[in-house]
C-alpha cells in the first residue's frame, strides 16, 4: 500500500512539473538558416521543418489571383502563428511562444533577422533598424503570462 502511495505522489508530481516546464527552440542548421533568411514564409519552413505543423487557416487570399495572402498555423508544441502580407507596402507576422523564454525567442530573432543594420534596445523587447523609419523589419517581444509574444513588421 505505501508503494501505490509513492508512485501515485510521484507520477503526480512528476507530471505537475513537465506542466510548468520551459521549451527549447531546436537550433536550425547553417544552410537552413541561409536559404530561410531570403524566404518569404521562413517561420512557417521553421516550425514545420524542427517541430511539426498541427493545423494550417486560410484568413484571406488575393482577390485578383486567389493566392493566399494571410494564414494562421499552430505548431506541434503550441507555438501560434498568424501572418498577413495582404499589404503591398509589407508583412505583418505575430508569434506566440507557450512556455518558451524571452531568452529563446531572442535567438529565434538572431538566427533570422540578424543584420549590420539593425540593433536591440537595453532589454532585447524592441529589434530594429539603427534609424528610426527606415525600410526593414521592425519586431517587438511582449512578455505574458505563460507566453512570449514575437510581434513584427517588415517592409518600406
Amino acid at each position: 500500500m505505501k508503494k501505490l502511495i509513492f508512485i501515485s505522489l510521484f507520477l503526480l508530481f512528476s507530471s505537475l512539473s513537465l506542466l510548468g516546464q520551459i521549451n527549447k527552440l531546436p537550433v536550425p542548421t547553417k544552410a537552413f538558416i541561409e536559404k530561410a533568411k531570403y524566404s518569404s514564409d521562413l517561420e512557417e519552413k521553421y516550425f514545420t521543418k524542427y517541430i511539426g505543423k498541427k493545423r494550417e487557416k486560410i484568413l484571406k487570399r488575393y482577390s485578383d489571383s486567389k493566392e493566399v495572402c494571410a494564414s494562421e498555423y499552430e505548431f506541434r508544441t503550441g507555438i501560434k502563428m498568424k501572418s498577413n502580407s495582404c499589404s503591398e507596402a509589407g508583412s505583418q507576422v505575430e508569434i506566440i511562444f507557450p512556455n518558451y523564454s524571452k531568452s529563446e525567442v531572442v535567438k529565434f530573432v538572431e538566427w533570422f533577422f540578424k543584420n549590420d543594420y539593425s540593433e536591440w534596445n537595453k532589454t532585447k523587447t524592441n529589434y530594429q533598424p539603427k534609424e528610426d523609419g527606415d525600410a526593414g523589419c521592425y519586431l517587438e517581444i511582449k512578455q505574458l503570462k505563460g507566453k512570449i509574444v514575437l510581434s513584427y513588421y517588415c517592409g518600406c
